[in-house]
């Protein structure tokens, strides 16, 4: 993970299609280009710690044996989305962890990877609404 956050030159931006790689790993379906440039600018740009911490929590040790040690502790109710191909937090992970608590109610989204919220924000904003009207 070191090496992924040290090698983030800027001028990366002025390759055509960088973007839409970059973002390629994150979604079933690509977004508009001026939005996957977007979030490389913002990766570009992120403070190292930030970024390597993000990356580690995500992929780790710690995101597969503690975090979920946590969605048991849970004690307010909490919705967990997936979608439904995400590759980095895979959506079996989150229907595991959806059942180590009765306060999880858990969501998953077809057709979408690793940003639901963008790839069907309709579907999302439902999901998110009813949750807070019932909770």
């Amino acid at each position: 993970g070191e090496l992924v956050v040290k090698f983030r030159p800027g001028w990366l931006l002025n390759i055509p299609l960088a973007s839409t790689l970059f973002m390629m790993r994150f979604l079933h379906h690509p977004l508009p280009r001026a939005v996957s440039r977007d979030f490389l600018a913002d990766y570009l740009m992120a403070d190292h710690e930030a970024a390597l911490g993000t990356m580690l929590t995500a992929v780790s040790k710690y995101a597969a044996e503690v975090m979920p040690n946590k969605f048991a502790q849970l004690k307010v109710p909490t919705l967990l989305v997936s979608g439904e191909y995400d590759k980095i937090i895979p959506s079996a992970l989150g229907r595991r962890a959806s059942q180590l608590s009765q306060k999880v109610k858990y969501v998953e989204i077809p057709d979408t990877a690793h940003f639901p919220m963008l790839e069907a924000p309709g579907i999302y904003l439902e999901q998110v609404r009813e949750f807070i009207c019932v909770s």
